[in-house]
């Protein structure tokens, strides 16, 4: 692989040079066509990564990123260097301002201190030794960074969990890693406490510690506090480049969420190649209110700035009325997204020091970013460019876009034609049965799949490198090989591969270009989440005794990204109730998802419809996909939607929907 890597961007720098010399003007139309400046502007990685490949697993063996931050940690300027920055907010916004928050900054070398106090405090009072599996159900600050990395000290897993979850979904997420101890912020408690008696009962073994931020913070900061610091040998001990540096969760469609491996070959790539894509660099100040329990914010974000010597600048929680506030007082120069928040920016009326900003943001990047809303956010803000990319929880890695000029809007990867020919030997796009688009599609005469044609409909497939060995390039879940397994398709283009399914279609345009289309199977997006369809259905059928039946389904609502959960439910009358025993049924629904779904997975809206099964006594789903807002394809069905005003179902009419698609109506 690195030896074609090279041949490739080898030959091209010289093919370049020699035109260049030859016939100025030619070069310039053929470089904007094919993009290879851009594609030599990586070249360097490619020396940098085959240089750290030889020596990391062959010489080496120390697999884990701790070494790296640890050596930025001691070096040059780590007195002086900002590693983390946190507005915290201690006034109200509306009245102080600015005011309202305090900056909290950690130099690399402060940052690097009270690591080593927490891993003294993790390993000597915790008991956390190498090789343990720890839960993180934690909100957005700078503990949270200290921790993981304490744990990564220690030679520790961390799982990081969405600290919305409760009930049978968090049992679930933290009994699958077969974690011995979770970390609980005191900020999270109230959640955390409606499940504690559940979770003391079926994992009586498992340790629950509540972290009190304050008391924490300040042991950490006193200087004489005792540090603690694994050693190297215990710590890489048994270690391999395929192993789990991080524990994260992935919806899917068996039902509760998977945890997915982000392994040490992972991170390596997210630490190295992503941030050279994007082109961050030291100077690179990274705002993110994004989840840190999210990969997209933890892995793309927070390792990426801290391994390039740069800044993370985290919010608490994304606020609209403030964001351009936080974002000037941490001094960013980028902005972490996924589309939904670029939206709501966008749409929204001038907001305080948003003008302030204008001209000092060098690039916003993440993923799930509209065609439509991209050039608007763009112009709005004056942000020169936009950095897109496309990966999952699971993925072995990511594709990213770089669009400074034009080209590749909307794109999540608009890579010139040398990577381009280099990536297809990592990751292709298949074409799918012209007949159901959720099957690839294979020749009958060769029984092999096919690459698909310019703009047609296709799922990315990402190459196994060892077919033999499957997880050392796809780890997969963790405790659930059956989930793992079902993600790979053997005999594609030639026989005796393997790749990984994505379950997204794409499509890739006339520049080879790649657009996304929309996911496939039981799954849908909504408020940048994946939400599983199964998760739901069992949620409302466990818990609302009249129904007999339902379906949900992802819906796209005018204005909004993703879809939204679109719940159509038969009951054990066959929907004969009148309409004060329905009214009933609406509030035992909402009452599930308020107590045993995360936000985002609740039923955006509602109706009452027949359920028929197939000959195998399996629903198919494909006759409620795509539903239409507000009242069905034939414009008579009677919705409800989700009015978190009056906490509960409302008929959803015309006057109303256009209220949601105008943003006056928040889902």
């Amino acid at each position: 692989m690195w030896g074609q890597l090279c041949i490739f961007f080898g030959g091209a720098g010289l093919f370049v040079y020699v035109t260049r010399k030859l016939n100025p003007g030619s070069w310039d139309n053929w470089n904007n066509k094919y993009r290879v400046k851009d594609d030599l502007y990586l070249f360097p990685l490619a020396i940098q990564l085959f240089r750290h490949y030889v020596i990391q697993c062959l010489i080496t063996k120390k697999f884990t990123l701790w070494y790296e931050y640890e050596n930025l940690s001691l070096g040059k300027n780590s007195d002086s260097k900002i590693a983390v920055n946190y507005p915290r907010q201690i006034k109200d916004f509306k009245e102080f301002g600015e005011g309202a928050f305090v900056v909290e900054s950690l130099t690399y070398r402060e940052l690097y201190n009270e690591v080593l106090r927490m891993s003294f405090i993790l390993h000597h009072d915790y008991g956390i030794a190498k090789g343990d599996v720890v839960t993180m159900f934690f909100m957005n600050k700078p503990l949270f960074i200290i921790i993981w990395l304490a744990l990564w000290n220690l030679g520790a897993t961390p799982t990081f969990i969405n600290y919305n979850l409760t009930s049978n979904p968090l049992v679930h997420c933290i009994k699958v890693v077969e974690s011995r101890i979770v970390l609980v912020d005191d900020e999270c408690i109230n959640t955390f406490n409606k499940t504690r008696s559940q979770l003391e009962s079926e994992l009586p073994h498992l340790s629950i510690r509540i972290i009190d931020e304050t008391s924490t913070m300040a042991q950490l900061r006193e200087p004489a506090r005792q540090t603690y610091r694994e050693s190297d040998k215990i710590r890489d001990s048994g270690v391999r480049y395929w192993d789990p540096a991080v524990l994260v969760y992935t919806s899917g469609t068996t039902g509760l969420p998977k945890s997915a491996v982000n392994s040490w070959r992972k991170l390596f790539m997210a630490t190295h190649l992503f941030p050279r894509s994007m082109h961050m660099d030291s100077s690179s100040n990274i705002y993110t209110a994004m989840p840190l329990y999210h990969g997209t914010a933890s892995i793309l974000g927070v390792l990426p700035a801290l391994l390039v010597g740069g800044t993370i600048s985290i919010g608490h929680k994304f606020s609209l009325s403030s964001y351009w506030t936080q974002v000037k007082l941490c001094d960013s120069n980028t902005i972490q997204y996924v589309g939904e928040v670029c939206r709501y920016l966008v749409d929204s009326k001038e907001t305080a020091n948003e003008a302030d900003c204008y001209g000092k943001i060098k690039l916003a990047y993440g993923n799930g970013l509209r065609p439509d809303i991209w050039m608007k956010l763009k112009k709005r803000f004056h942000i020169p460019v936009i950095g897109e990319f496309y990966s999952s929880s699971e993925a072995p890695f990511a594709t990213t876009c770089y669009e400074y000029n034009g080209i590749g809007v909307g794109a999540l990867r608009n890579n010139g034609y040398l990577l381009d020919k280099f990536l297809s030997l990592q990751y292709k796009l298949v074409r799918m049965d012209p007949e159901d688009e959720t099957s690839i599609y294979r020749n009958p005469k060769t029984g092999l799949c096919e690459d698909p044609g310019v703009n047609e409909k296709a799922e990315m497939i990402m190459r196994i490198l060892n077919p033999k060995s499957i997880k050392t390039t796809f780890p997969g879940y963790v405790n659930d090989d059956a989930a793992t397994y079902s993600k790979i398709i053997r005999n594609v283009f030639k026989e005796g591969d393997a790749w990984v399914r994505s379950d997204d279609l794409m499509r890739k345009d006339e520049l080879g270009c790649i657009y996304f289309v929309d996911r496939m199977g039981d799954t849908y997006r909504w408020k940048s989440e994946n939400v599983s369809t199964t998760e739901v259905e069992n949620q409302i059928l466990e818990f609302v005794p009249e129904i007999q039946s339902c379906v949900i389904v992802g819906a796209r609502v005018k204005n909004h990204e993703g879809r939204a959960g679109y719940l159509l439910v038969q009951t054990v009358n066959n929907n004969s109730e009148n309409q004060a025993q329905r009214e009933k049924i609406l509030d035992d629904i909402y009452k599930v998802g308020q107590n045993h779904l995360p936000h985002f997975a609740r039923p955006v809206f509602v109706v009452f419809e027949n359920i028929s099964f197939t000959d195998n006594h399996k629903i198919s789903k494909k006759l409620f996909r795509d539903p239409v807002l507000p009242n069905g394809k034939n414009g008579n069905m009677k919705v409800y939607y989700l009015d978190n005003q009056t906490k509960g179902y409302r008929p959803l009419d015309g006057v109303t929907y256009a209220q949601i698609a105008n943003g006056k109506i928040r889902l």
